[in-house]
This record gives structure tokens, sequence and C-alpha cells, in this order.
């Protein structure tokens, strides 16, 4: 619901979407590296669909950028999940 309230919004504004991006996708346990999906199964894929734009990435929660804000070291956090991302739009 969030994600079609924004999508319908920036139309509106006249500003293109150029797809979705899920935070807290999921959380990997540190124990088995196993993908938990803490709020439930994601539906993203059938609302990209319905909307006709592509999911870009899925980002999990990750302690270690909590850590690195608290630190106020946020700068050196290395995000990977949007590696790629120019070369599919």
């Amino acid at each position: 619901m969030i994600v079609k309230k924004a999508y319908n919004m920036a139309k509106k504004m006249n500003i293109p979407v150029l797809g979705v991006v899920e935070n807290y996708s999921y959380l990997v346990c540190p124990d088995c590296g196993k993908k938990i999906s803490v709020f439930g199964e994601s539906h993203i894929d059938e609302i990209a669909e319905e909307l006709v734009i592509p999911v870009l990435a899925r980002i999990p929660i990750d302690t270690k950028l909590a850590e690195y804000v608290e630190a106020e070291r946020f700068w050196q956090v290395e995000n990977t999940y949007l590696d790629g991302i120019a070369e599919r739009l």
C-alpha cells in the first residue's frame, strides 16, 4: 500500500519512477546465514509488476549499518546491495 501511494504521488508530480528498492527486506542470521523475513513475506514483486516498474534491490536489516551510524562513521559503510542498478535501467 505504501509503495503504491508513493508511486502515485510521484506520478502526479511528474517525477519519473525508475524502480523500487525494498528496505528492511530481510535479516540474515549471523550464525547460519539464513534469510529471515522479519516482517513477513514480501509482495514487492507483485506490486512492481502491477506498476510496471522493476525491483532494483532488496536491502536487508544490517546491524553493521547501525554500528557505523552510532560511531559517526556512516561514510565508511559499503553498500553492495545497490551494485549494478545503473546497468539494469
